[in-house]
C-alpha cells in the first residue's frame, strides 16, 4: 500500500508540474507515454501475434510516439484548426491500420491480434490530443477537469463495486467490474464535471457539463474494458510494471485516453 501510495503521489506531481509549465511540459508528457505505451503493447502481442519481431516493436512502438509527436507538431504555432482536424486524425488512423495489414501480407494472423495496432492507433491519435487540448485558451483547466472526473469515475465505480457490486458487467473481460460500480461512476463523473466546472471556470453550462461528465463516465468505462480484452488476450494482469503497485502506463491511462479526444472536440465545439 505505501508502495502505490509513493508511487501515485510521485506520479501526480509529474503531471501537474507539466499542465503548469503547460504545451512544452504536456507534450514531453505525451511522447513519452506513447512511448512506453507502445512498449507495452510490444510485450503483450509477443505471445500471439504471428509477426517477425522487428515489424511489431516497429509498428507498436513507434506508431504511439509517431501519432502523439503529430499532435505536438499541430499545436506548434497554431499550424491547424479545429475543423481540420478530424480529417487528419482519420487519415492517420486509417494509414497506421492499414500498414499493420501490409506489414502482415507474408504471414497469416488472426483477426484477434488487430487488436494490438488497433489499440496502438487508437492510443496515439488520443495522445496527439493533449499537446492540441493545453494550447486552448482553457487548456490548463480542461487537462485537470479531465484528470479529475475520470479519476471520480474510476475511484466511484471501484469503490462501489467493492461494497454492493452484485450484477457482473464483463465478466468475460473483467470479473471484478459490476453494473452498480458502473453506474456509481457516471454518477460521480456528472458531480465532479459539475464541481470542477464551477470552481475552475470553464465556462460550460452547467447542462453541459454534467451531461459531459456522464458521457466521460461512459467512455471511461469503455477505455477500461478494452484495456482489460487486450489484456485477457495477451494473457496477463498488468500491461507493465513501470509504475510501482500500479502496473503499467497503459493501466493509468485507460479511462483518460478516450476522454482526451471527447473534451478537445467538445471544447472546439463550444469554443472554449
Amino acid at each position: 500500500m505505501l508502495t502505490r501510495i509513493i508511487s501515485a503521489a510521485f506520479g501526480i506531481s509529474i503531471v501537474l508540474i507539466a499542465i503548469w509549465i503547460g504545451f512544452p511540459g504536456v507534450a514531453v508528457l505525451a511522447v513519452l507515454a506513447g512511448l512506453i505505451g507502445g512498449y507495452e503493447l510490444n510485450r503483450l502481442a509477443r505471445p500471439s501475434a504471428r509477426i517477425s519481431d522487428g515489424t511489431r516493436m516497429i509498428s507498436l512502438v513507434a506508431g504511439p510516439v509517431v501519432l502523439a509527436s503529430v499532435g505536438v507538431w499541430l499545436a506548434t504555432d497554431g499550424r491547424i484548426n479545429g475543423g481540420l482536424m478530424p480529417i487528419l486524425v482519420a487519415i492517420i488512423f486509417a494509414l497506421t491500420v492499414l500498414l499493420r495489414g501490409l506489414a502482415t501480407l507474408r504471414k497469416s494472423s488472426d483477426v484477434e491480434s488487430w487488436a494490438y495496432w488497433v489499440f496502438a492507433a487508437y492510443t496515439g491519435v488520443a495522445l496527439a490530443h493533449a499537446p492540441v487540448l493545453i494550447e486552448l485558451e482553457r487548456g490548463r483547466e480542461l487537462v485537470l477537469f479531465i484528470l479529475l472526473t475520470t479519476f471520480s469515475i474510476d475511484t466511484m465505480a471501484l469503490f462501489v463495486g467493492l461494497l454492493i457490486g452484485r450484477h457482473r458487467l464483463a465478466p468475460s473481460i473483467s470479473p471484478k467490474k459490476s453494473w452498480e460500480g458502473a453506474f456509481a461512476g457516471l454518477l460521480g463523473g456528472v458531480a465532479m464535471a459539475i464541481t470542477v466546472d464551477l470552481v475552475l471556470n470553464i465556462h460550460f453550462t452547467l447542462m453541459m457539463a454534467g451531461l459531459l461528465g456522464g458521457i466521460l463516465g461512459v467512455t471511461a468505462i469503455f477505455g477500461d474494458l478494452y484495456e482489460s480484452w487486450v489484456k485477457r488476450k495477451a494473457g496477463v494482469k498488468d500491461s507493465g510494471t513501470i509504475i510501482p503497485g500500479h502496473g503499467g502506463i497503459l493501466d493509468r491511462l485507460d479511462s483518460v485516453i478516450p476522454n482526451l479526444m471527447i473534451v478537445y472536440w467538445v471544447a472546439v465545439w463550444v469554443t472554449l
